[in-house]
């Protein structure tokens, strides 16, 4: 797809058009019609993530420690994982984990305790203030999620999402 056909589709151009359109005069012997799409996502993430955090900031929250909250709140009914388990689901080193858990723990909002089936083995739970904030945060985070895809009609959010998972199932471990 070339910028003229995007442009033609929407009527009017986007940032990635206009960047496309200066590389495409720049180096014309080049395909760009995969800078279309990846710009794009790579564009789009930009703004979820300036909403995502606009939204965290009235819990005090940065995104890893809400991803952590969240990772409990999805595990019932004991609400409670073993760093290792959390780990694998947010997806980041074992320091970064132990920094989120820390500010968390400080604040009140997960308790860090000695597993009763390992000695060895710590658990960590999520406490009462913390389930509130999470429930909170997690309704203005799916009402952000809703606002930012209400450009696309139902039909293309499940197209849009089938697409995204295509190329996610590629490069994911």
């Amino acid at each position: 797809m070339n910028d003229n056909h995007t442009q033609q589709h929407s009527g009017t151009m986007d940032q990635i058009d206009r960047i496309v359109t200066l590389w495409q005069r720049a180096r014309p012997e080049l395909d760009f019609s995969s800078t279309e799409a990846i710009g794009r996502v790579v564009r789009l993430e930009y703004f979820i993530t300036r909403r995502v955090l606009q939204d965290l900031a009235r819990y005090d929250l940065n995104v890893g420690e809400f991803d952590v909250l969240a990772a409990l709140r999805r595990h019932p009914p004991s609400f409670q994982l073993s760093p290792n388990q959390l780990q694998s689901m947010v997806l980041v080193s074992s320091g970064a984990l132990t920094n989120r858990i820390n500010r968390l723990e400080s604040r009140g909002l997960v308790t860090r305790a000695q597993a009763d089936h390992d000695r060895r083995g710590v658990i960590v739970t999520l406490t009462e203030e913390g389930f509130n904030v999470v429930e909170e945060a997690v309704k203005h985070h799916l009402a952000a999620e809703s606002e930012l895809a209400a450009a696309l009609t139902e039909e293309e959010q499940q197209q849009f999402s089938a697409l995204l998972k295509k190329i996610l199932l590629t490069v994911e471990d």
